[in-house]
């Protein structure tokens, strides 16, 4: 049985909309229609998206203007609580299903239209979760579109008790980014000499013995973590996905040269067992042609095109970031996170499309949201491992109620014993345990 759905203007954003509602969000067949007088005579279950009701027997969702528009304009919304959970765009009206334009506040959200407006940087440059509407009123934890499109998939399977509604299947999705696949082997020997006299000037001496160990052979690297994350996801039967950084050195990329020989191998090796994709660097950001230097980089490794990436330091600027690497042949980004905070970035724990808003039009990208990062938990937000662990199952329970994909954010240096890091290699194999 299909859901028909009436919108007396079809415009990109009232089709992306209703395709993250019935497609990201929940499985259901459907069909947008614009002609009023078929619509109210069709049989079987309707949907009104609309200013007032039209028919009958209908459900009604009352719309706003925002998806009738072009272009950006400043927009603050006046978030409320409608049946106990955060809500804007209010809309009341008589007869309503909701007293707000749901379809408007999951464009918003997805669409990530606050990012194309003035806001005040981090350091970096990045949009803070500080900044967001979802941090200012307390529901970045939650995958907001997700529990309202679940909202309404009752009313509708209520109203229309043969109409077919499934959310979409669980499943953990852990990704590890690769900053730096050795702590200390496999650098230039000057590298290797000014950390060394870094490290004794500043008196850091069983950094210095390890160093000396390490290279010497004597010791692993402890940022060589990848053997064990093999056994660790082959036994919990979980499917990684890996980004490596390939740039060239610069202040904020410092990783293995990607003509390391032993570098090389260990890509190749991971991708075999593994999805692998690129992790642009933070140069890519402002200098020509680098990502797509990179991403061709990866590909002469592997063997294989390079569809998936994920920004190096979370950076992403609306819309150059994903113009850039549409450009380059990604087609799946793993990037929507914030790193100042856990939680749901766009307000989706499921994967969905980009929409360019400056374009005003979807673009073949998909858009695969993670929950939490390894840094965000310790650094960010200081806490302890058993507090991130709590934490964190919190976060699977969330995604685990709506359905999607539960993403975790690690890199393969935070399963070290060293460098600040004890106590969380526990963390995250209690967590796999957990999520799966």
């Amino acid at each position: 049985m299909r859901l028909l759905v009436y919108t007396p203007l079809l415009t990109p954003r009232v089709e992306y909309a209703f395709r993250l509602l019935f497609e990201s969000a929940l499985a259901v067949e459907y069909q947008l229609i614009t002609d009023s007088a078929a619509y109210c005579h069709a049989p079987g279950p309707r949907l009104n998206y609309s200013g007032q009701p039209v028919a009958e027997g209908e459900i009604w969702l009352p719309a706003g203007p925002l998806l009738r528009e072009r272009g950006i304009r400043t927009i603050e919304p006046d978030v409320f609580r409608a049946d106990g959970m955060p809500a804007f765009f209010r809309q009341p009206g008589p007869g309503a299903a909701l007293p707000f334009d749901l379809p408007a506040l999951a464009f918003f959200l997805a669409s990530r239209y606050e990012e194309y407006l003035p806001f005040q940087p981090d350091a970096l440059g990045r949009f803070p979760a500080s900044e967001s509407l979802a941090h200012k009123h307390g529901f970045l934890c939650l995958p907001l579109a997700n529990q309202w499109a679940l909202r309404l998939g009752a009313l509708l399977e209520q109203r229309f008790p043969g109409l077919h509604i499934r959310k979409p299947a669980y499943r953990f999705r852990p990704t590890i980014d690769v900053d730096m696949a050795w702590a200390y082997r496999h650098r230039p020997l000057w590298r290797i000499l000014l950390a060394s006299l870094r490290g004794l000037l500043g008196g850091q001496w069983a950094a210095a013995r390890q160093r000396l160990a390490v290279l010497a052979g004597r010791r692993e690297d402890p940022f060589f973590t990848f053997s064990y994350l093999s056994r660790l996801h082959q036994e919990h039967q979980l499917a990684p996905a890996f980004f490596f950084l390939l740039g060239d050195y610069g202040k904020y990329d410092t990783g293995i040269r990607h003509t390391v020989p032993a570098f090389r191998a260990l890509i190749r090796a991971v991708a075999q067992e593994a999805e692998v994709g690129i992790h642009p660097s933070f140069r890519s950001n402002h200098s020509p042609g680098q990502l797509e230097k990179e991403v061709r980089r990866l590909e002469a490794i592997t063997g294989s095109p390079v569809r998936n990436s994920r920004q190096h330091f979370l950076m992403i600027r609306f819309p150059q970031t994903y113009d850039r690497l549409l450009q380059a042949g990604i087609r799946h980004d793993y990037t929507m996170g914030f790193a100042d905070a856990t939680g749901f970035r766009a307000g989706l724990a499921t994967p969905f499309p980009w929409y360019n808003l400056e374009k005003e039009k979807t673009e073949p990208l998909t858009i695969h949201p993670f929950a939490a990062m390894d840094v965000s938990l310790r650094q960010y937000l200081s806490m302890e491992p058993a507090q991130a662990l709590s934490h964190l199952r919190s976060l699977s329970d969330a995604v685990r109620a709506v359905g999607g994909e539960f993403c975790t954010l690690w890199h393969n240096s935070s399963f070290s014993e060293h460098h600040d890091w004890r106590g969380w290699g526990e963390v995250y194999e209690k967590i796999v345990s957990y999520a799966r």
